[in-house]
């Protein structure tokens, strides 16, 4: 270990991986050093020190170069969550504030999330040395750089300045990048700093290339840390605008069984409660994810990200605040120490209405989910569905692609009613080669149930079970019935040849093969538009989807309760699923969601519509690795 290593690993920033070291203090003084003698060293990911080439420290590659996190929580929850005259905050300006907003350290958890930089000891300059460090002109907006001075941290003026006698007592600096990657044509999200030493007439030049770490989606594979659910108070408060209760059919036996569920699971974290005004699809609120940087010891520093719903609905509240109203606490509540949230979309859709009528609906976050990690994507692969004009908010979706690091897979749902993936599909835990499978709803498994019981005499048996005919939308329709009906035998074939369609997809992008997947047997009816409507041969689910479930990472799935027809007392549908997702390891959990969620309005939804989970991130995989 040479002189320059041993002082840096004194300073106790040797083990921060993300340390870019700018050095110098021998080289500056010696007349015959080389041109880019300023940069002798560098550490790498895990922490250790290694030696370095000359002309590394300003480039970035995937073995190499500095990483530092989107600064975008809100360490000391000082962000409003309204005007200072009570009044509701814009979209805009509610999503405008966080660590990264201001130019001071927000305390010690916000000085963490900074990347440190150091530039060690220059002892021979002179008194009157001049020396600047700033970011290349295209980043400069989106970074912030913070110099040590008297104890304490405060951002680095605008000209970059740093005096000659900080120069000679070594310089301890933090970086923070101050948003994400949304538009790779607007910023790629490096930075490159640049450090000029000027003395006696000598300019010398030291270059470190940063990288802002990407936001990356959860997986159904990390396990479970807690549900969020709508608040059964519909809230109390919004805010601090009041609004009066909005009770929601079925809620109270949807809130037992989970949590029944989750308990069984060991899973004992209360519920979220989410102000959702009576809007209970807390799926297509938000999406759950995370950035992270090396930390202390090789460790990973995270923070939550939390992306907020892209979708313009067709009555949207208020032409500054577009969004869905019940999506805004993904910043009056999530938002906080540790926990950023992300609002991007295409401001111009409220001037589109028919576009967010009859197509918005792909922009939920329902509609996006995550293959979990297999072969290169250690952090797995971003999955949504779309096809042609029914795809989700273009801004959005190239936000999600320009992290870098979980390539999006596309499927055709324009198929369904709705349009989400949770439709169709969903990931587990299981004992296969990959050590997960995806669950897929399949209708043709679900009419060959039916086949089979007509077959053996079970034809008069009625279709629905345990539901009252009246909730119902064929009262006493039976099994015999059923395999006649038309909506349901077109329901089935415009939902197999989607389903087939989708897996052929999934198989050409992301490898997934019949040995990956476990099937599900669903029913499916064709969904009956209205004249003009511009979609054409939609379904929706006759009875609840056990594929829009939730994992619970823990070996459990958490799936809607069938009724289904039955057959010496048990539910036919709950049987085979059972099966086939206990054939790889996976205990289902039945939770009854018929009034809360399946049943409701024209298309209605499940499991994974109505809940939104916040999972485990201590396991993650460094992406930079």
């Amino acid at each position: 270990m040479n002189d320059l290593h041993q002082r840096i690993v004194r300073a106790g920033v040797a083990a921060l991986a993300s340390t870019a070291l700018i050095a110098g203090s021998t080289a500056l003084a010696a007349a015959t050093a080389p041109p880019k003698a300023l940069l002798r060293s560098d550490t790498d990911r895990d922490g250790r020190l290694t030696a370095a080439d000359d002309d590394r420290r300003d480039t970035w590659t995937a073995e190499h170069g500095a990483i530092m996190l989107p600064n975008l929580d809100d360490d000391q929850s000082r962000c409003p969550k309204k005007a200072t005259n009570g009044a509701r905050l814009t979209d805009a300006a509610l999503a405008a504030c966080d660590d990264a907003a201001d130019d001071v350290v927000n305390g010690t958890a916000d000085l963490a999330d900074l990347a440190p930089l150091e530039i060690p000891p220059i002892r021979d300059v002179s008194a009157s040395a001049t020396a600047t460090l700033l970011p290349d002109a295209r980043s400069r907006a989106k970074v912030r750089v913070f110099i040590q001075r008297a104890g304490t941290f405060t951002a680095l003026g605008p000209d970059g300045a740093i005096r000659a006698d900080e120069l000679r007592r070594g310089v301890r600096l933090a970086v923070e990048a101050r948003d994400i990657v949304r538009d790779p044509a607007v910023w790629s999200g490096f930075s490159e700093l640049t450090l000029t030493v000027t003395d006696h007439g000598r300019t010398r030049t030291d270059r470190v290339r940063f990288r802002v770490a990407p936001v990356l989606f959860e997986n159904d594979l990390m396990p479970l840390n807690r549900a969020v659910v709508a608040d059964p108070a519909a809230p109390a408060t919004l805010e601090g605008v009041k609004v009066p209760p909005k009770p929601v059919a079925g809620e109270a036996v949807y809130r037992r069984d989970l949590r029944r569920a989750l308990d069984a699971e060991g899973l004992r974290e209360p519920f979220l409660e989410w102000p959702a005004g009576g809007d209970q699809w807390m799926g297509d609120m938000y999406k759950t994810a995370y950035a992270s940087m090396p930390g202390p010891g090789g460790s990973e520093h995270r923070i939550a990200v939390n992306l907020r719903s892209p979708g313009v609905p067709p009555n949207f509240p208020a032409r500054d605040r577009p969004l869905r109203d019940a999506s805004r606490p993904v910043f009056t509540l999530l938002r906080g120490p540790g926990v950023a949230g992300v609002q991007q979309f295409d401001a111009s859709r409220v001037d589109r209405p028919d576009d967010n009528l009859y197509y918005g609906s792909p922009s939920s976050t329902g509609n996006f989910g995550t293959i979990p990690p297999y072969g290169r994507y250690r952090t797995g692969r971003i999955v949504y569905g779309g096809e042609g004009r029914f795809s989700p908010d273009p801004t959005f979706t190239k936000m999600l692609a320009a992290q870098g690091y979980q390539d999006p897979v596309v499927v055709d749902t324009s198929w369904l009613g709705v349009g989400h993936i949770d439709e169709f599909m969903h990931f587990v835990p299981a004992r296969t080669r990959r050590g997960w499978a995806v669950v897929i709803a399949d209708p043709r498994m679900g009419m060959e149930i039916l086949k089979r019981l007509a077959a053996n005499g079970g034809g008069g048996r009625r279709l629905v079970e345990g539901v009252a005919p009246a909730k119902t939308d064929d009262p006493g329709m039976t099994v015999s019935q059923a395999l006649r009906d038309p909506v349901l035998v077109n329901g089935t074939r415009i939902a197999s040849e989607g389903v087939d369609k989708d897996l052929r997809q999934l198989r050409e992008q992301a490898g997934i093969t019949e040995r990956d997947i476990v099937r599900v047997p669903a029913l499916f009816k064709e969904l009956e538009v209205p004249p003009g409507y511009p979609r054409k041969d939609l379904t929706i689910t006759y009875l609840p989807d056990a594929a829009n479930g939730i994992s619970t990472g823990t070996g459990g799935y958490l799936a809607p309760v069938q009724h289904g027809p039955r057959q010496a007392g048990a539910d036919l549908f709950q049987q085979v699923t059972e099966r086939a997702l206990g054939k790889v390891g996976v205990r289902v959990r039945w939770i009854e969601d018929w009034d809360f969620a399946h049943h409701v309005g024209t298309a209605g939804g499940e499991i994974h519509c109505v809940t939104n989970v916040e999972r485990d991130l201590s396991g993650t995989t460094p992406w930079w690795r």
